[in-house]
């Protein structure tokens, strides 16, 4: 059968299945010996751990259960609002039994726009888990934090989006709790990148 070109060539989306932690976080399943360390383990490695702040929080599906079967990864400036190709990545999934994840690393600084214009800080959040067809993308914001000329948050609420989906709650100054839901009625604003 002759299908037309584009079709022909594309690959089917395929999910993440079951088994991801195995092949990218195998230490944290316990399958030790094949790397002294997973990749993105720590965010920061030559960071004083006294400046580290602590985000904790929850994966939840449709139903609102909490999900363990999820990876997510994270990317952020450091202090100074400057991305570096050796700092600023993380990876990690939530506990099997809490079903929370934790990530400990250090508050971005505001990344400077193209026009000069400063964003508010904030870390890059990629999830991805069984039934997920492509990665989620969204960002976490703190706060506490002046956000009102943030440029992408000003963007969502004039498209009259409710951004508090995108907004860590604080319990100290370095304590945070940023639970995302991936569908229903609190269902997190994800970004198309």
């Amino acid at each position: 059968m002759n299908y037309p070109k584009n079709i022909a060539d594309e690959t089917p989306f395929q999910t993440a299945g079951p088994f991801l932690h195995i092949g990218c976080l195998p230490n944290t399943i316990n399958i030790n010996g094949i790397f002294q360390n997973d990749l993105g383990e720590k965010p920061f490695i030559n960071k004083d751990t006294n400046d580290f702040i602590s985000i904790s929080g929850s994966v939840f599906d449709g139903s609102g259960q909490a999900l363990d079967d999820v990876m997510l990864e994270t990317w952020q400036s450091d202090e100074n609002g400057v991305y570096t190709p050796d700092n600023g990545f993380a990876r990690f999934a939530p506990n099997s039994i809490s079903k929370k994840y934790k990530l400990s690393t250090i508050k971005p600084g505001s990344v400077q726009n193209f026009d000069g214009s400063l964003q508010s800080p904030h870390i890059l959040f990629s999830i991805s888990s069984r039934g997920i067809n492509m990665n989620l993308n969204t960002r976490m914001y703190f706060e506490g934090d002046n956000l009102f000329k943030d440029p992408l948050l000003s963007m969502i609420k004039k498209s009259n989006n409710d951004v508090s989906s995108l907004i860590a709650s604080k319990i100290d100054d370095t304590s945070f709790i940023f639970n995302i839901f991936l569908q229903g009625d609190k269902e997190t604003i994800f970004l198309d990148v």
